[in-house]
């Protein structure tokens, strides 16, 4: 079978880049070539196709609408004929013509909007196109309802609205229906119309916006150098989305799990996020706090940005309790003021980055791991509205390895390795966001599931080398970015070691080994008489004789 297919298969991909050749040499020679002879051919390029575009919608209408076009041409004719036949002086050809465009001035007026507005001539043509294909979509997916009298009643498309990347279908269920219907029927939609992925957005009780989309990869993303009106950590820009528009993400009040395999692109989004905010980390609104159990081979690379870095499991540990202690302080500096952290120069938003959180959590000595266990616990389920916000980065998404999953309220899945870890990171948004169907020829690429359930497919931008340098050299974080010095009790990390000093305490009155009475020394017990012996049991019965025959 091979054998059969292979030759076909580099057939075509003959032809095609003989065709893709074909085609930029014509354009080279026509349309690209440099100064007023490129222009002459770019405007007769643009008046051929405006004329074609009216020749087509005018014969598209023709078809569709034929009664008018051939009851026109009969008048016209006719009326032409019979002044011709009864020899009516003066002009026989004016009045006929213009009884023709009677009759077709409707078709004159869709090719006049095709010539002067092709593109959106088109989408209004893609549009009707869909429309009229949704009663049967609409039924092969199970979105219809059977009345008593055999009727059937469709769930109702509203309009049709295109989006850069994407059709939008706007939904409004029926009585009885309800939303979750058209969230289950989605993938059958999307298939029905041959679409590359779905989103469910809703719009209001009971409508829903469908949007499909037309392109199944996003073209790659270059980072820039930030700009400070750009690094808002509550719409932070971070690539681009399918539908061609920015992406932004929320870090301010939400924790991040980004999950992806090896080489998917989780530095992309490392460096989106930390890049992003450099401006902020530079004035100080934004404090950025590391651990790279890699040995910093990740975050070294822009060290200046980091008011805190950790390399090892022992120096992540001491990181971990110097959060904790910004979260107790501001715990008595909020209470009672506020319930969500507004940053400032003076109080910043702490973001804690992780590179690869199973080295912490899972592979680390077991002392190490019970530690990292609780404080990430602490900080993960007391730190968002104290403004300290985590974004982890782990390869595998399983309980051992990440066993805080669910504290996580936003979560980025990257190119997974099969549907299972899909549905361990994005549990119900799995559906609509398979991650393990991402290519790998595209890093970068991930569903972005925020705290509403909705995903998004966003390419993250990539973050060359130099430009992370150039970065950290611009916007180094200020000095006075440095962790806080403990104190004693006020601090979680601190408990243990406050018990230790209270049994310490406790027990200093208390008789010494030396002054303490001898212990009470036990009889030996007797030994244990040997058992009886059992009685034999009685021989089995000798076996019957057989009988003779």
């Amino acid at each position: 079978m091979n054998a059969t297919t292979a030759p076909n298969t580099s057939l075509r991909a003959r032809l095609d880049a003989r065709v893709a050749s074909a085609r930029a040499t014509v354009r080279a020679s026509t349309v690209g070539r440099p100064g007023w002879s490129g222009k002459a051919w770019r405007v007769a390029a643009q008046i051929a196709y405006r004329d074609w575009m009216f020749t087509r919608a005018l014969t598209v209408w023709a078809a569709r609408h034929w009664v008018p076009t051939v009851l026109g041409v009969v008048v016209s004719v006719g009326w032409w004929g019979v002044l011709t036949l009864a020899e009516v002086p003066g002009d026989r050809i004016t009045w006929p013509l213009l009884a023709l465009l009677v009759f077709w001035s409707p078709g004159l007026a869709v090719a006049l909007f095709a010539m002067i507005a092709p593109a959106r001539y088109r989408r209004r043509v893609h549009a009707h196109k869909m429309a009229a294909y949704w009663p049967e979509v609409a039924r092969s997916c199970s979105l219809y309802r059977t009345e008593p009298d055999g009727t059937v009643t469709v769930s109702r498309l509203r309009h049709v609205s295109h989006q850069p990347g994407a059709v939008v279908l706007r939904v409004e269920t029926f009585p009885g229906q309800t939303p979750d219907t058209l969230h289950r029927a989605a993938p059958a939609v999307a298939s029905a119309y041959r679409a590359h992925g779905f989103e469910v957005m809703p719009v209001k009780p009971g409508v829903l916006d469908l949007a499909l989309f037309t392109t199944y990869r996003i073209a790659p993303v270059m980072a820039r150098m930030p700009v400070p009106e750009g690094a808002n950590p509550d719409a932070l820009p971070v690539g681009l989305a399918r539908t061609g528009h920015v992406a932004e993400m929320v870090v301010r009040g939400r924790h991040t799990l980004v999950v992806g395999a090896t080489g998917a692109g989780k530095g992309s989004v490392l460096w989106s996020v930390i890049g992003g905010l450099a401006p902020a980390i530079h004035d100080g609104t934004v404090s950025a706090w590391g651990l790279d159990l890699k040995g910093g081979v990740e975050l070294e690379m822009g060290r200046a940005l980091f008011g805190r870095v950790a390399y090892t499991a022992d120096d992540a540990i001491e990181v971990l309790r110097a959060l904790m202690r910004v979260i107790d302080r501001r715990k008595e500096s909020m209470r009672g003021v506020s319930r969500l952290h507004v940053p400032t120069s003076a109080d910043p938003l702490h973001v804690l980055m992780i590179d690869e959180l199973a080295d912490l959590m899972a592979y680390s000595e077991f002392d190490v791991r019970r530690e990292a266990d609780r404080l990430m616990s602490k900080i993960l389920t007391q730190g968002r509205a104290l403004g300290v916000v985590v974004v982890a980065c782990v390869q595998n998404p399983r309980q051992e390895a990440v066993g805080q999953r669910n504290l996580y309220p936003q979560k980025i899945a990257l190119r997974l390795d099969s549907d299972v870890e899909s549905d361990m990171v994005l549990g119900p948004a799995a559906l609509q966001a398979p991650a393990h169907e991402i290519s790998r020829s595209d890093p970068g690429t991930g569903y972005l599931v925020r705290e509403d359930g909705a995903p998004v497919m966003v390419r993250f931008a990539y973050w060359p080398d130099e430009l992370i340098r150039e970065v950290a050299i611009r916007y180094a974080a200020p000095a006075s970015h440095s962790a806080p010095e403990p104190r004693d009790g006020a601090d979680a990390a601190n408990a243990w070691a406050a018990a230790a000093r209270r049994t310490t305490n406790d027990n200093a009155g208390k008789p010494t080994n030396e002054d303490a009475p001898a212990p009470r020394t036990r009889k030996p017990r007797a030994p244990r008489k040997p058992r009886a012996p059992r009685a034999p049991r009685p021989a089995a019965p000798a076996a019957a004789d057989s009988e003779e025959v």
